[in-house]
This record gives structure tokens, sequence and C-alpha cells, in this order.
């Protein structure tokens, strides 16, 4: 076989095997894509439990709070009935000071409750933004997850196409030209062949001396670059 004709079906294969090889490429990266969505998510999630558990936290606060005001209330009620059985102005008074305690107590209280429902509310509004962000995210999280399945099926369907390809090029290209081609294929990430660019390698973009250059227009026979390996040809 003529090294011009070797040439060309190495230059079909290597469009091929570029193709190929971007296919792959995007085939790996969709499970990453996919990962990342997916620790966004978390993320989002994680967040939205933080704040229902500090609105718990807030509701929880505020109901022992109103258990205490209950107990201070009763107290002053139970006091206030016994203020009629004492017999002694000693008693009576005493009784007056420990109602006087307990209804600053009481005041205390009213006034912390009354701070705590304005933290459940904003707790509450906090809460409700976050879901619906929470929601919001998931929905389109989903949908991002969907369209990377669709496309690696798409991917995975024109993967199948240039493999097929792959198989008919393959007979036109002599065996041990062929072993050299694809180990450099495999060693350089899937550029064996490579144009010459002006005067230099299309690979490596090393300066090539004319000498060299002359000779890979003559295609009498395969040249490769000195510094990367990588099989050279011109576009003239």
């Amino acid at each position: 076989m003529a090294i011009a004709e070797l040439l060309n079906n190495l230059v079909e294969l290597q469009a091929i095997d570029k193709e190929i090889y971007d296919c792959r490429r995007q085939l790996q990266e969709v499970p990453t894509t996919i990962k990342g969505l997916e620790l966004e998510m978390e993320t989002a999630s994680a967040q939205t439990k933080k704040k229902d558990e500090e609105l718990k936290a807030c509701q929880l606060k505020r109901k022992e709070k109103e258990i205490d005001l209950e107990t201070k209330e009763n107290g002053i009620k139970k006091l206030q009935g016994q203020l009629y059985q004492v017999k002694t102005n000693n008693e009576y008074n005493a009784l007056e000071k420990e109602i006087a305690g307990l209804k600053a107590d009481k005041s205390l209280l009213e006034e912390e409750i009354l701070g705590i429902f304005d933290k459940v509310e904003a707790a509450e509004k906090e809460v409700a933004e976050t879901k619906k962000a929470l929601f919001e995210e998931k929905k389109r999280i989903d949908g991002e997850k969907v369209k990377l399945e669709n496309t690696r099926k798409e991917i995975g369907v024109k993967l199948a196409e240039f493999e097929e390809k792959r198989k008919r090029v393959l007979p036109m290209i002599d065996k041990e030209t062929l072993r050299r081609y694809e180990r450099i294929l495999h060693g350089k990430d899937g550029m064996a062949l490579v144009v010459v660019k002006g005067e230099n390698c299309g690979g490596c973009f090393v300066h090539l001396p004319p000498q060299v250059i002359n000779e890979i227009r003559l295609k009498e026979k395969i040249i490769y670059c000195e510094r990367c390996a990588r099989m050279l040809f011109t576009e003239d």
C-alpha cells in the first residue's frame, strides 16, 4: 500500500478515534456532574434541617417558659388564698412579700415569652423560605439529572456508531502500522496522528526542521515527531 493512501486511512481513523475519545471523556464526566448535583441537594437539605431544628428549639423553649409562667400564676393564686387564713401581721406580710416576688418573676417570664414569640415567628418564616428554596432546588437538580441521563444515552449511541465506523477502517491499515498507531494513541490521550501547523508539530508544537517537513510532504514513509513521537502529516 502506498504511504499516501495509508496516511489517508490513518487520518480517517484518527478523526474517528478523536470522536471516540471525546465521547468517552464526556461519559466519564456525567457521574461526576451528577455527584456534584447530589452534593448541592444534600447541602440544601442540611440547611433546611438546621432551620427546622432551630424552630423546634424555640418552640420548646417557649413551652417551657409557659409552663413556668403557669406555675408562677398558680403559686400566686394559692398564696393569695392563704392571705385570708393567716392570723398575724407577720404571716400576712410574709405572704405579701412572697406574692410580690412571684409577680415579679411572672412579669419577667411574660417578657421572655413575648421575645420568644418573636423568635418563633422569625424562625417559622425562615423554615418556610428554606423549604420553598429546597423544593425549587430539588426540582432544578432533578431536571438537570434527567438531562444528564438523556445526554449519556445520546453519547452512548454516538459512541457505538463511531466504534462501528472504526471497525470498518481498521482492515485498511496494515497490522504493524496499526500497532504503532494504537500504542501512540493510548499514550497521547487519543491523538496519535497530527497535522503539521506551519513549521510546528500539531501535537506538542515543537519546531520542525525544513528537511523533516519535506520528508513528510514526500509521503515516502511515515514520519514521527522527535519530541512527542506522534505520527505527522501535511494537508497539502
